[in-house]
């Protein structure tokens, strides 16, 4: 039988993010896992050098591989093929140039789909409707996806494929009707979502493609495993599990998923136990919902009015009844859950739910998350940590929304509150951090830099006692992650047994000024122990 080939890396700063073991210099590669590490000598001293690879990393640092813990990959991939509607779009007549460009290029009849439209960052500050999209063909049904996800904008060809009249109605969404009382195009939460599985997408192969590009933009940024959050939400949920199975057995998956699903399919997937099931590159998690919608969208549920609407909080998607079934019935079968929550009304009627489901059954092993728990408080993180609780914080919204979240939607004393990841640093309680991609483009170094600095694009400082360490925020993408991903037998750390899953950093992010942390290059990424990119 013919030896296994190693690797050795060597000549450099490992960070192993394991407290027993904090660093060392040198680590050995065996079938995709981590055999022995330690420092050069001890290393060469065991190994048979001459018929191992080495690859001397020439003194840069190695940390685990990132692990995201909140994003859409597979809408992601999606968009690859839609019109970018995000900066650099300053106005709406250049997103209406844009979708133009597109329509020349596109069969009468067929969709046109634009994705990341933000009212507040463009110059004419208010939300598309169907005439501006009109204006852009009235033989292509258009949609443009607001950046947050949670609102939708379609002409008047699309509302008719759609099936959208003025009578339309939808449990936890809103057809938007204007002064006529006419449909203004604006389709806000379920009355989007409720139609995302009808748009056109890519055939099977194509799909597949796209999945592998999109898998390529996270690993540049250093991730090795991702977190899918509602599988299906803008494709069936069949064709993404689907094109994920036939990569890997292709070998062709450049890093590791964690699928969530909406209730329609985990509800299938629970009859046969089908959760936390899987290999090491795809594997079926829990159950994925939503109890609100966006605060830059104005659809999150506050507990006290918008800063600039007196008398208007937002409301929660759904009866509190109903958020108390859900979270009963996935937390009795054992099942992780991970809700959706950015107002603090909406975090009061998760938790309550949750804190209902535990009475009944007192178990806090199902590391349930709560995702973007941008506003919750210090007695909700109290109680989330009593019954075993993750929040996984959306921090970059300080960079990207923080000035507009102090001048728009929440006002200052809020706006320093939010994501407030050093408070659950003081109660000792684990956290993750996500971009949620494709709402934001992949980036964990400005992620990580944002949570340690808390300074928003203007350079303001929001939340002075939120801040934490460049530490503390790596372990969010590592150890923290492991957790929420159920992987933190495998992953997180740079230990003997566990898969050789590395990002490679030109600078020792925990020794630089912190304004410098999204400034460090990733040379490379590893996963299962092949160079997946290299810089």
């Amino acid at each position: 039988m013919q030896a296994i080939k190693k690797t050795i890396i060597t000549n450099t700063n490992i960070k192993t993010m394991n407290k027993d073991f904090p660093e060392a210099d040198t680590l050995v590669i065996a079938n995709g896992k981590i055999e022995a590490l330690g420092t050069q000598k001890e290393i060469f001293a065991t190994q048979d050098i001459p018929n191992c690879e080495v690859l001397d990393l020439q003194g840069k640092v190695v940390y685990p591989g990132f692990i995201e813990t909140h994003s859409h990959l597979d809408y992601y991939a999606i968009n690859l093929q839609r019109v970018f509607c995000g900066n650099p779009c300053k106005k709406i007549s250049d997103v209406q140039n844009a979708l133009k460009k597109k329509a020349q290029e596109t069969k009468e009849d067929e969709w046109i789909i634009g994705y990341s439209y933000d009212d507040t960052a463009i110059q004419d500050k208010r939300h598309l409707n169907k005439h501006d999209l009109d204006s852009v063909s009235t033989k292509h049904p258009i949609l443009v996806f607001h950046i947050s996800v949670h609102i939708g904008y379609a002409n008047s060809l699309a509302l008719e494929k759609l099936g959208i009249t003025k009578e339309s109605k939808v449990q936890g969404g809103t057809f938007v009707l204007d002064e006529n009382n006419e449909l203004d195009g604006r389709l806000e939460e379920y009355a989007l979502f409720s139609n995302m599985e009808t748009l056109p997408t890519p055939n099977f192969e194509e799909y597949c493609n796209l999945i592998k590009q999109a898998i390529h933009e996270y690993n540049k940024v250093g991730i090795t495993t991702y977190q899918i959050g509602g599988v299906g939400i803008t494709n069936d949920a069949i064709d993404t599990m689907a094109s994920l199975l036939y990569l890997e057995k292709r070998h062709k998956l450049n890093a590791r998923a964690y699928l969530q699903f909406l209730p329609d399919t985990m509800k299938e997937l629970a009859k046969y136990s089908l959760w936390n099931f899987g290999s090491d590159y795809v594997k079926i998690g829990g159950l994925k919902s939503f109890t609100d919608g966006s605060i830059q969208g104005f659809t999150a549920a506050l507990s006290k009015d918008y800063h600039t609407r007196n008398g208007y909080k937002g409301k929660v998607l759904f009866p509190q009844e109903e958020i108390d079934a859900l979270i009963h019935e996935y937390h009795s079968k054992g099942i992780q859950i991970a809700i959706h929550t950015n107002g603090d009304q909406a975090s009061e009627a998760v938790i309550s739910a949750f804190e209902k489901a535990y009475a009944k059954n007192p178990r806090s092993d199902l590391r349930h998350m709560l995702i973007h728990a941008q506003m919750v408080s210090e007695e909700h993180l109290d109680r989330m940590k009593k019954i075993g609780i993750i929040p996984s914080f959306f921090g970059y919204h300080i960079y990207n929304w923080g000035d507009r979240h102090a001048t728009i939607f929440l006002g200052l004393e809020r706006t320093n509150r939010m994501d407030p990841a050093g408070s659950a640093v003081r109660k000792n309680m684990p956290f993750s951090l996500h971009m949620d991609t494709p709402v934001l483009p992949m980036s964990v170094l400005d992620s990580i830099q944002t949570a340690v600095t808390r300074e928003s694009c203007s350079g303001f400082v929001y939340g002075e006692d939120q801040k934490i360490t460049p530490y503390e925020a790596l372990q969010a993408y590592t150890t923290y992650g492991a957790l929420c991903a159920y992987c933190d037998e495998n992953r997180g750390m740079i230990k003997p047994g566990y898969l050789a899953d590395f990002v490679v950093l030109d600078q020792d992010i925990e020794k630089i000024d912190p304004h410098e942390i999204k400034n460090t290059k990733v040379c490379m990424t590893i996963c299962g122990g092949k160079i997946v990119y290299q810089a």
